[in-house]
C-alpha cells in the first residue's frame, strides 16, 4: 500500500516539474526523506504517539518529497507531499516574494513556525531523538500545529547573530481524530528569534479563536455537539533554545496555553535534551513533562538514546523512554473498546528504532 501512495508522489511531482508553465527545468529542485519507524511499549490496548503499540510495529514508516522553485529573482514557490499509512497530504504549498535582503512575505499553506523544530518536525534526519519530545510535539499536547492557511511577513536583520521577526494571520486545516474535530481561525502570531554559530533563541506567541465538535458519541448529527472549547479564544505561548559547544548539544522548549473561560484546561509541557557527538555516535538524554491544570491529565518521562550516523546522509537510531507517574492515561489513547485505563501514577516503558534519511 505505501509503494502506492509513494508513486502517487512522484508521479504527482513529475507532472508538475514536467508543466512548462510554472518553471524552467533547470530552476526547479527536489529534495525529500524517508522516516521508518518501529516501536513498541508495555501497556494494553493502548497508542501512543499516533503509532506505537503493545507489540512491534513500523506504522510510523513515512516519506516526503519537496519541491522548490525560483520563478525570478523575487519569487519563489515551494511545497511538500508527505505520505503514510493514513495516505498522501499536501504538507505545505506556499509562494514568496522578497522585497530585498532583509525582508520577505508568504501566501499559501505555511509550516508553522513557532517552535525550535515545528517547519522540521517530521524531518527526522534533523534532530537527535525518533520523534521530537511529545510534551510539546504532539496533537494530543494540543501545544504544536503543524500548519496554517494564511500569510506571513518576516524581518531578518544582524551580521554575526541573525535577528528575525515574523508576523503571520491565517486559520489552521481541519484537524480531528475518531471523537474530536478541533480548528483553530482568526489566527494571529508571532515569531521573533536570534541566531548565530553557537545557538539559537526563539519566542513565540499565538491567539486564535477555537472551533470545536466532539464526535465521541458515534455518528455526528447534522448539528454535532460543541465542545466547551467551541468559540472560545486560545492563547498559544513558546520559548526554545538550542546550545551547541563542540561536540556538546544543549535543547530545552517550554510551551504553555491558556483557554477563555476554561482555565483549567490550560496546558503546559516542557523539555530538555542533551547530546553528545563522538565520531559517527550521539548518545542523547532528554527529560519531559506535560500536564492539563485540572491535573485530569500528566505525565512525566526520561529518555536515553544513542545514534548511528551511516554516511552524510542517514542515521539510525535507537531509543528507550520510561514515562512515569501517569495519571488520565497521559498522552496515551485507546485502541479497543474494551482497554484497560492506566491506575494513577503508573510507569510504561516504550522501546523505538528508526532509519531516516535525507536526499
Amino acid at each position: 500500500m505505501i509503494q502506492v501512495k509513494h508513486s502517487l508522489i512522484a508521479a504527482t511531482l513529475a507532472a508538475v516539474c514536467s508543466s512548462a508553465g510554472i518553471a524552467n527545468a533547470a530552476d526547479i529542485k527536489l529534495s525529500g526523506f524517508f522516516n521508518a519507524v518501529g516501536n513498541k511499549h508495555d501497556a494494553k490496548d493502548l497508542r501512543y504517539a499516533k503509532s506505537a503499540n503493545d507489540i512491534w510495529g513500523f506504522k510510523s514508516t513515512a516519506l516526503g518529497i519537496g519541491l522548490a522553485s525560483h520563478v525570478d529573482d523575487n519569487i519563489t514557490l515551494a511545497a511538500q507531499l508527505f505520505a503514510d499509512d493514513e495516505g498522501v497530504t499536501l504538507d505545505w504549498a506556499f509562494g514568496t516574494y522578497k522585497f530585498n535582503d532583509s525582508s520577505a512575505i508568504k501566501f499559501g499553506k505555511i509550516k508553522y513556525a513557532g517552535n525550535l523544530y515545528s517547519e522540521t518536525v517530521e524531518v527526522g534526519f534533523v534532530y537527535p531523538w525518533v520523534r521530537p519530545p511529545e510534551s510539546v510535539y504532539s496533537e494530543s499536547s494540543g501545544l504544536f500545529l503543524e500548519a496554517y492557511e494564511g500569510a506571513s511577513y518576516k524581518f531578518t536583520g544582524g551580521d554575526d547573530t541573525e535577528f528575525a521577526v515574523e508576523v503571520y494571520y491565517g486559520a489552521t486545516d481541519e484537524e480531528s481524530d475518531e471523537n474530536l474535530i478541533n480548528n483553530r481561525d482568526q489566527m494571529l502570531g508571532l515569531v521573533i528569534s536570534a541566531e548565530n554559530e553557537i545557538g539559537k533563541v526563539q519566542l513565540s506567541y499565538n491567539n486564535a479563536m477555537q472551533t470545536s465538535i466532539d464526535l465521541s458519541s458515534g455518528t455526528p448529527t447534522p448539528t454535532p455537539t460543541p465542545t466547551p472549547f467551541d468559540g472560545k479564544a486560545v492563547e498559544l505561548l513558546a520559548l526554545g533554545a538550542e546550545a551547541n559547544f563542540d561536540n556538546l548539544q544543549l535543547i530545552a522548549e517550554f510551551a504553555q496555553d491558556s483557554h477563555e473561560d476554561l482555565p483549567t484546561q490550560d496546558r503546559t509541557g516542557w523539555f530538555v535534551t542533551t547530546a553528545y557527538t563522538f565520531g559517527n555516535w550521539k548518545p542523547h538524554l532528554t527529560f519531559q513533562d506535560f500536564s492539563i491544570d485540572d491535573k485530569s491529565v500528566e505525565q512525566s518521562s526520561i529518555t536515553a538514546g544513542l545514534n548511528r550516523r551511516v554516511g552524510n546522509s542517514a542515521v539510525l537510531k535507537f531509543e528507550i523512554q520510561q514515562i512515569n507517574d501517569i495519571i488520565g492515561n497521559g498522552l496515551f489513547e485507546d485502541t479497543t473498546f474494551d482497554a484497560t485505563a492506566l491506575q494513577n501514577g503508573s510507569d510504561v516503558l516504550l522501546y523505538s528504532i528508526a532509519f531516516n534519511l535525507v536526499f
